[in-house]
């Protein structure tokens, strides 16, 4: 990785990420200011972007033409931007930010968040902070987040010399795609070739079914209405099915050593999730995120994760993207969606392999494989997406695995914790039962029964259903 100071060590970057930045500069070689690469989650794009930058500031730096022009990093999410920041550091690369509430532009790379930025044109003081042609790289993080025209105009606004968007899903449901404003992908990386070529880890897959009827939930904006979904998922007592899964799957002598990341629909699950979780679960340490947390808190969650003190973490939408915490093992996803697309975002946080030489592999942290479970409504017509959707089905999968495993010299892993876990689930079936929850359809029962009204303008609910919902009552 080039780094504007000859003296201090670079990083090495794997093959796949050469290649990636490789391709991007082959793309500005054909005088191209805008270009998107996409790559599998967990593939280490973030460094990718880290090196396109440090190449930018070592080329200025040889060309003495650095002065006050800018290359900038941005994304969505205090947490994100957080992690990006943490990155830089890691490699001994002084960055600024601007986001949540802190607006440090001296340095010549800037880590920024979307609203940060969003807010500054809103208020007409975005080229206060950056003069107009100030900025010679802007790198989009999770690009396909930003073709709504807002966004967009974020990325207008800045007018930089060159644009490099880095995404793993390119095109919304919508059909809109990534190349559309950002122009063409010019490095592609699919997860199931990146689980070939040992990028990414191969899971094991773990589904559990609530007696949920999928009919029953409702959809808005082709994925489900998020305030019926937390309805159902309450009345199922989800924060006690979660307990039950992670002891089933993971022995408790090995619960320290494998990292669990939960996922849940709203913050008011989070909470409730997390209490439960701690007053079942005495041995592990447990926390919770959601957009309500502060930067200080985030922080101080996901270091405690990456340091192995904190061994659940559990999440909403926030944790859905960006949150590089590569240590993570296990994932319960509580959070049925329709959209491959958050899918393939959530999943990717346990599908990072940890890098040799990085932190985390000098703290002693290994990983070749990882376990989902999936939590789902009963499927009728219609079912929520799944892991297999992504990787092209269940058979496509166990056919990724065996070509890996046979590559690797077998599928142990770090001291065969997901050998052992493949081993319970084969040996006994699930205890978990997940409270039932029947579809409460008494006011349809009523308009079915009832034909007309008596002349007081009343009427009269049958005794039977009087019982069926207060018990023994006077008629």
């Amino acid at each position: 990785m080039p780094h504007t100071n000859p003296n201090r060590a670079g990083l090495d970057l794997d093959d796949h990420q050469t290649e990636a930045l490789q391709e991007i500069y082959e793309g500005m070689l054909l005088n191209r200011r805008k270009m998107c690469a996409v790559a599998s989650c967990g593939s280490g794009k973030t460094l990718v972007e880290i090196a396109a930058v440090s190449a930018s500031q070592a080329a200025k730096e040889e060309l003495g033409i650095n002065g006050g022009r800018k290359d900038i990093i941005l994304t969505e999410g205090r947490g994100v931007v957080a992690g990006i920041r943490r990155q830089f550091d890691a490699l001994g690369i002084e960055t600024g930010i601007w986001s949540g509430g802190k607006k440090e532009l001296e340095p010549p790379i800037i880590v920024a968040g979307v609203h940060a930025l969003q807010m500054a044109i809103k208020r007409k003081k975005l080229h206060q902070a950056l003069p107009e042609g100030a900025i010679d790289l802007c790198v989009v993080d999770e690009v396909d987040r930003f073709l709504t025209e807002p966004r967009g105009k974020i990325i207008d606004a800045l007018n930089p010399r060159i644009t490099a968007g880095f995404t793993a899903t390119e095109a919304w449901p919508d059909g809109r795609h990534i190349s559309d404003r950002f122009g063409p992908v010019v490095h592609r990386l699919p997860l199931v070739e990146a689980m070939e070529k040992g990028v990414n880890v191969v899971p094991d897959l773990c589904l559990y079914q609530a007696e949920i009827l999928e009919s029953d939930l409702k959809l808005r904006k082709d994925d489900y209405d998020p305030a019926i979904l937390q309805a159902a998922w309450k009345h199922a007592e989800l924060h006690l099915s979660i307990p039950e899964v992670y002891r089933h799957l993971i022995p408790q002598h090995r619960r320290k050593e494998c990292p669990t990341l939960v996922y849940v629909p709203s913050r008011e699950l989070v909470h409730t999730s997390v209490a439960t979780l701690q007053s079942q679960l005495e041995d592990v340490s447990v926390a919770g995120l959601t957009g309500d947390d502060t930067t200080h808190a985030v922080h101080t969650a996901m270091n405690a994760f990456l340091d192995g003190e904190l061994q659940i973490l559990v999440l909403c939408e926030i944790g859905g993207r960006g949150m590089n915490l590569e240590n993570a093992k296990f994932l319960i996803d509580a959070y049925p969606t329709k959209s491959l697309n958050k899918l393939e975002q959530r999943h990717g946080r346990v599908l990072r392999k940890i890098r040799p030489g990085s932190t985390l592999h000098k703290k002693g942290w290994r990983k070749k494989g990882a376990i989902i479970a999936q939590i789902i409504p009963k499927a009728g017509q219609y079912r929520p997406a799944l892991f297999t959707d992504i990787v092209g089905g269940w058979q496509e999968l166990q056919r990724v695995r065996g070509a890996v495993e046979r590559e690797e010299g077998g599928g142990a892993i770090e001291g065969d914790l997901i050998a052992e876990v493949r081993q319970r689930i084969e040996l006994k079936k699930p205890p978990l039962h997940l409270q039932l929850v029947e579809r409460i359809d008494t006011l349809e029962g009523l308009q079915r029964d009832l034909h007309e009204i008596g002349e007081d303008g009343f009427f009269r609910i049958p005794k039977r259903y009087v019982q069926k919902i207060y018990g023994q009552v006077n008629e």
